[in-house]
């Protein structure tokens, strides 16, 4: 799935571990940006891809093989591999904190227990938003790694079942933004409304799961392929003529025009 959809997943899920938690307005932005940054990292794996790539990480770690080759390859570092498994996400996480600590130390002394619990939150945000990125990754096609190494260290891929394309999910991403828009409205409708936050964010992402569910399995293509990408550019295209037919013109048109003027893949 591409990387805007993969990022706003997990702004998604910020702001329901957000609206669960009482907290300021700044700590709960920091929380929904935790969630995105979750969200974003596992494809830090696809560095490799990167064009100075070889002069410069490859050169430093001397490494046997160009960053095109590691990249459809099997290595821990490979793209799906290690950066896109459970322990990885909580590895990550783990160091993260631990960074933010210590360059926070230099200005302000705060035991490391204290700060773990306090940072808490931020974690689970993170790590809940990783997670949806491994989740969206699953429907995709299985290409050269048969899918994602989400039990690493274990050598099994899982997903890779094709039933969404790489990008132009426009559906999906639409979905999940306006799960977004509604939690973060949640606190301001609560001051007028009696609801229970809790209850209500849950429902939110819940509904939002169950269509976006529905969408990927209603499909009316197919999108599996391993190894051979002979069929790569007819993919791409039934994969805009699916989300035409399911957003209809008008919407389709704003999506495919927005698409165009970005700089990545969506």
């Amino acid at each position: 799935m591409d990387i805007l959809t993969h990022a706003l997943s997990g702004a998604a899920i910020g702001t329901v571990v957000a609206n669960y938690n009482q907290m300021s307005s700044s700590r709960k932005a920091k929380t929904v940006l935790a969630g995105a940054v979750g969200g974003t990292f596992p494809d830090i794996d696809a560095i490799s891809m990167w064009s100075g790539f070889d002069r410069a990480l490859g050169s430093l770690f001397n490494l046997e093989h160009s960053g095109r080759v590691i990249y459809g390859s099997k290595f821990w570092y490979s793209h799906h591999a290690f950066f896109h498994s459970l322990i990885g996400s909580l590895l990550v996480a783990v160091l993260f904190l631990l960074l933010i600590y210590i360059v926070m130390r230099k200005y302000k002394t705060i035991p490391l227990l204290a700060y773990f619990k306090a940072s808490s939150v931020f974690f689970i945000a993170f790590v809940l938003g990783y997670w949806a990125h491994l989740t969206g990754d699953l429907p995709t096609p299985s290409s050269v790694w048969g899918g994602i190494s989400l039990f690493w260290p274990s050598d099994n891929y899982v997903g890779g079942y094709g039933k969404i394309w790489w990008w132009n999910n426009y559906d999906i991403f639409l979905l999940i933004l306006f799960c977004v828009i509604l939690n973060l409205l949640l606190p301001a409708i609560s001051k007028y409304v009696r609801i229970r936050s809790r209850v209500c964010t849950i429902s939110i992402a819940t509904i939002t799961l169950s269509l976006i569910l529905v969408q990927i399995n209603t499909r009316h293509y197919n999108y599996s392929y391993a190894e051979n990408r002979s069929n790569y550019t007819q993919m791409e295209q039934n994969s805009k003529l699916e989300q035409k037919r399911i957003l209809g013109d008008r919407i389709y048109y704003c999506m495919d025009k927005f698409d165009k003027r970005l700089k990545i893949n969506f």
